[in-house]
């Protein structure tokens, strides 16, 4: 079974409830060779990584059950190593941040890159692409549902992933132009190319005029730990 296979067979364990140790042994034992063999293709990076991401955030949370309530639990649940993929012991945030924001610093709202990344990084990570912040699911209740990511079909994938979440999480109130949204564009707003980045994706996806002023307030973000979130459609 390949790198892309693998991941995907993972997150389906996790989503019916079953055995999960023969997938997590297979990733562990994947030569960093054969990973960058299979993931040559951009879209082959993207579905393993945001397949696995999902995947051991579940596992994870259900292992050592952290109280998201408390923020600096959130941080060391997220920043511990605890994935061994390929030999190498990798954290959420390295997923994250490392690998699908391309070397970004969690704490930067997506302004600014590590000043280094190690060579595993930096040579699996991919392109930035800010359609991932709709696929990858904390385990937060306000996170975007978990769905299932194949290589062929990343592309539309992600945007119909996008495309949902903006229809759930975005309100507008047109006679104060007001619009409300996730607390996620906020913090990672530099990936999607700042506040003017923002406006032109919310105007494209609710066909408002472009010249229209518009104000832009962001909700709090439910933390409340919220397992098996996937989408009904899948």
């Amino acid at each position: 079974m390949n790198s892309v296979a693998l991941a995907e067979a993972l997150l389906s364990a996790v989503k019916n409830g079953r055995a999960t140790d023969s997938f997590i042994e297979q990733l562990h034992q994947l030569s960093v060779i054969q990973l960058q063999r299979d993931l040559e293709k951009t879209g082959h990076r993207k579905a393993f990584w945001i397949n696995l991401y999902n995947a051991s955030t579940q596992i994870l949370l259900e292992q050592y059950q952290p109280d998201f309530s408390d923020r600096l639990q959130r941080i060391r649940f997220f920043s511990q190593r605890k994935i061994n993929l390929a030999g190498h012991l990798l954290s959420l945030n390295n997923m994250e941040h490392g690998i699908l924001r391309h070397s970004a610093t969690w704490w930067s709202m997506g302004y600014f890159k590590k000043p280094i990344a190690d060579r595993f990084e930096r040579s699996l990570r991919v392109p930035l692409d800010y359609r991932i912040h709709f696929a990858l699911n904390c385990g937060a209740g306000s996170c975007p549902a978990i769905s299932f990511y194949s290589a062929d079909k990343i592309n539309d994938e992600l945007t119909n992933s996008m495309q949902s979440f903006l229809d759930q999480e975005v309100t507008i109130n047109e006679q104060k132009n007001l619009l409300t949204a996730s607390a996620l564009f906020n913090w990672y707003r530099g990936d999607f190319g700042g506040r003017q980045g923002l406006i032109h994706l919310f105007c494209r996806h609710f066909a408002i005029p472009e010249n229209k002023q518009i104000k832009i307030t962001f909700k709090s973000y439910n933390w409340t730990v919220h397992l098996r979130k996937f989408n009904d459609g899948i």
